[in-house]
């Protein structure tokens, strides 16, 4: 939650600054919605599976702003957030009572450009497709505590790139409120090294996390221009001019 702060207010100053270029601002916008990432390696192949554990989806949410770069073609800066965690029971390893906890934090920093299909029932429904990418930032945090005492926990951080086709429909409240369903499947992954039990401090192993799975998310778009006012980069240097015939 940290870094979620700061990197929504990086995004609402870059969309100012994107107001007074070729791009319009067009609406705010949050959302709220599940993320199930695979995570295949901590579930299928990692410790964990010796624990009992599983990492699974939950809650995503996040925020942005979106700019009409012509026309039903639009652009939208956003930021999210989602984590997953889970510890395990109690158990007995030669003797030894050991506990394991694990959570993985990511943080997508997306840009996305749609387009926005003609309005259907009345000006009401607006279908809309589009795809984009994303820099995700993602943290370990992991504890591990046995009945000796000696309990070990720390955490690192790391990057991962991601791209997503998408697909949503908004449904306008009013002129400046809409509400929508939003669907999209990123697909990418990270690099996670481990330390090896050796001689040698600098030996490590790298194992590659899938972060590819469905988002499916309610939003919510503020808007700073009314439904149906549609104009591209270039129309606001011509005036509105009514053309009759000259007599």
């Amino acid at each position: 939650m940290r870094g979620f702060i700061p990197a929504l207010l990086v995004l609402f100053i870059f969309a100012g600054q994107a107001a007074f270029g070729q791009a319009s601002l067009t609406y705010l916008n949050v959302e709220g919605g599940y993320y199930k990432p695979s995570l295949g390696y901590w579930n299928n192949d990692s410790y964990l599976t010796g624990f009992d554990m599983k990492l699974g989806g939950g809650l995503y949410y996040g925020g942005g702003v979106g700019f009409r770069v012509y026309d039903s073609y639009f652009g939208r800066l956003s930021v999210g957030q989602f984590s997953t965690s889970d510890k395990s029971e109690p158990i007995n390893l030669g003797g030894l009572t050991r506990e394991e906890y694990l959570k993985i934090k990511i943080m997508p920093v997306s840009l996305d450009f749609l387009y926005e299909f003609q309005t259907l029932a009345k000006d009401k429904i607006f279908p809309y497709v589009g795809a984009g990418a994303s820099i995700n930032f993602i943290q370990r945090t992991y504890k591990r505590s046995a009945n000796t005492g000696l309990d070990e926990e720390g955490s690192d951080t790391g990057r991962a790139n991601s791209f997503y086709p998408l697909v949503g429909v908004s449904y306008n409240v009013t002129n400046y409120i809409d509400v929508g369903l939003e669907g999209r499947f990123p697909i990418g992954s990270y690099k996670q090294a481990f330390s090896t039990v050796t001689e040698d401090p600098n030996s490590f192993t790298v194992e590659t996390v899938s972060i590819t799975g469905p988002i499916v998310s309610l939003k919510v778009n503020l808007r700073f221009e009314p439904r149906g006012h549609r104009r591209s980069a270039s129309s606001r240097y011509r005036g509105n001019y009514k053309v009759g015939r000259r007599r």
